[in-house]
């Protein structure tokens, strides 16, 4: 090293990387490690390619069913999925709460019990553009629980399915049961 007075990072340098006297080479190292661990092979590369094995294949695309149309109605029954509840993402949680716990009372209500299926659609229509005239927020429309239909029920879907596809329409959800339970709803329109 060098003449001078030693520092301590000198002393570190000693003794983290000491000098040897045998040089060695890359080719004894790799002999070395040949003897104690056979079958393994050096690396000629840093990287190894985790990926190369991967097989690129391309998932299939989708293909859309053919939407099927209630004949009545001319209305796709299954565009979209029913579900009793509904918010759009914007509505704050306070009030999706009201909402639901009915503390926002309805402003206008429709009885849909024994109506068609291109009847109801055609009253419910007329009744949400006259809501929105009107500056209705929350309206109630009872649509039933099916109870008394031949298979499931026709009307609770039919009025979910087209509730989903309305712009105005902001949010709806099942009424308590002193306006109907689950054979009504509370629809929250948009401010006009």
């Amino acid at each position: 090293m060098n003449a001078g007075p030693r520092t301590f990072s000198d002393k570190i340098r000693e003794i983290c990387f000491p000098v040897s006297d045998n040089s060695m080479n890359d080719d004894d190292d790799d002999s070395e490690f040949a003897q104690l661990i056979p079958g393994v092979k050096r690396l000629h590369n840093d990287r190894v390619n985790v990926y190369q094995q991967r097989s690129r294949k391309k998932p299939a695309p989708r293909t859309k069913r053919p939407g099927i149309e209630s004949q009545e109605t001319g209305f796709p029954a299954e565009s979209t999925p029913t579900r009793d509840t509904h918010f759009n993402s914007g509505l704050q949680k306070k009030l999706q709460r009201k909402i639901k716990q009915g503390m926002i009372r309805p402003e206008s209500r429709i009885d849909l019990h024994g109506y068609r299926q291109v009847d109801a659609l055609a009253a419910l229509e007329a009744f949400l553009n006259d809501a929105l005239q009107n500056s209705y927020r929350v309206v109630l429309i009872i649509h039933g629980q099916g109870y008394r239909s031949q298979s499931d029920a026709v009307l609770k879907p039919l009025v979910q399915r087209w509730l989903a596809n309305q712009s105005q329409v902001l949010a709806w959800c099942p009424a308590l049961p002193r306006d109907g339970a689950a054979g009504a709803s509370y629809v929250y329109l948009r401010n006009s």
